[in-house]
């Protein structure tokens, strides 16, 4: 589903009025649910639960009425305006055709597994999502406890990052945010990073000063010497970090920080739940 030109960004217009929670109804989806109700009561906002039927799902009973049975039992005692809607057809497709027809302002899906290590698979259609939805995709990982406190947005300096930034003013603005970037010496075992890792610093040091000029307020920012997904993902351990936020469609290059397959690796390793800002179309 192609995205369609808009002259601002989502979140631009306001807090989010529907969220949208994809679910297969399964208990995997609980705590995306969980977080999905906890932001519909923050924001005051409808919560649309968005099922995707699969072919070999039976008809008799109807399963609008097994979903919607469901749904009811899952939000029994919980003050949330809800709808449901099902879907039949590929299930990224659906969801988004679903956001795009009922004005969702962020969707919410869950990870399609943990393995015994805590890692998570994303499954493709969360990666098809993180690729396609023109609104903020939220990944869920952890148990929604409380409301978001603290949140890490990961940057390399370029404009799909400061979307990221000012998503998160926007719909966290009483979230306590920090920035991180981590930076690394391409081609580093064959050249070795000892007598570079100053010079690479100090650049880093130069392209945040630059970035963070045009910030109206600049958050704090961590910089790291590494991997992305390993430096971003210890940071986020050890600081206790709920939400880390990615800006998609960044530079290129050996630079590039949040292209593709790395923003891709950064959802699925990092231990915290993950909001996927898409940022203006690369020229």
């Amino acid at each position: 589903m192609p995205r369609q030109a808009m002259e601002k960004a989502p979140w631009e217009g306001g807090l989010p009025r529907l969220i949208l929670l994809a679910t297969d109804l399964s208990c995997r989806c609980d705590r995306a649910l969980d977080r999905a109700v906890l932001l519909a009561q923050q924001w005051r906002a409808k919560l649309l639960v968005v099922h995707v039927l699969e072919g070999t799902e039976p008809r008799d009973p109807p399963p609008l009425d097994l979903a919607r049975r469901q749904v009811e039992a899952d939000l029994e005692g919980r003050s949330v305006e809800w709808e449901l809607a099902l879907e039949r057809g590929e299930p990224a497709e659906a969801i988004l055709r679903q956001a795009q027809a009922q004005g969702a302002g962020l969707i919410v899906t869950g990870v399609a597994r943990r393995d015994p290590l805590g890692e998570s698979t994303l499954g493709a259609i969360v990666e098809q999502l993180a690729k396609q939805a023109p609104i903020p995709l939220l990944a869920v990982k952890g148990r929604a406890r409380r409301p978001y406190a603290r949140l890490v947005v990961a940057t390399d300096f370029s404009e799909p990052s400061r979307h990221a930034i000012a998503c998160a003013r926007a719909l966290l603005p009483d979230t306590e945010m920090a920035l991180f970037h981590a930076y690394r010496l391409p081609f580093e075992g064959f050249i070795g990073k000892d007598g570079n890792e100053s010079e690479l610093r100090a650049m880093a040091e130069g392209e945040a000063a630059a970035f963070l000029k045009a910030e109206p307020s600049s958050p704090p920012l961590r910089m790291e010497y590494g991997w992305p997904e390993s430096a971003l993902s210890a940071h986020v351990r050890k600081e206790a970090i709920e939400l880390a936020m990615l800006g998609t469609q960044g530079r290129t290059g050996l630079k590039g920080f949040l292209v593709g397959s790395v923003a891709k690796r950064l959802m699925a390793c990092l231990p915290c739940d993950v909001l996927v800002v898409r940022g203006p179309e690369a020229g």
